[in-house]
């Protein structure tokens, strides 16, 4: 199975409460950019995940209307910046095995993102992830293993088209 884990665009620095901070149109931009870019990739999921904080949901927002179909879809609070990464990855494989998922996107928060891929990929050096960056985790589902596939950022799928 492939687990697409995607960090938020840009958001604003300051808003009432950390959950409720929204993207910024830089924010926007990016993740438009880079869920284009996943597209040529995979077109499409069989199940998604994301965090409840405003930003994170707004950038699915943007990155859903790239998808062939409606896949299964879940709002989790697992997926909030203080989670835990081993409750997270438990409850995602979890989810992703009960429904026979073979494609799975996550989006949500630092440092919750990075932790995640060093947990799931045991021995694998953390990603670095910067705003809308997403990284490609290839997992088997009967011993709960992951290899990372891949890590692309924002800056990196820009230099590569000019």
């Amino acid at each position: 199975m492939k687990l697409y884990i995607m960090r938020h665009g840009q958001a604003q620095p300051i808003a009432p409460t950390d959950k409720e901070r929204a993207l910024t149109e830089v924010g926007r931009q990016q993740t438009t950019i880079m869920t284009t870019w996943l597209a040529k990739h995979q077109r499409a999921f069989d199940i998604t995940f994301v965090s409840p904080y405003v930003r994170a949901q707004q950038t699915y927002e943007i990155a859903q209307q790239m998808f062939e179909n409606k896949p299964q879809h879940h709002v989790l609070e697992e997926l909030t910046p203080e989670s835990s990464p081993e409750s997270c990855g438990d409850a995602l494989l979890a989810y992703c095995a009960q429904v026979g998922a073979s494609s799975a996107l996550v989006v949500s928060h630092l440092p919750l993102v990075g932790l995640l891929v060093a947990d799931l990929c045991k021995g694998a050096m953390m990603p670095s992830f910067t705003t809308s960056s997403i990284a490609c985790v290839e997992l088997d589902l009967d011993n709960w293993q992951g290899q990372l596939l891949w890590h692309e950022s924002y800056q990196d799928v820009i230099s590569s088209t000019i």
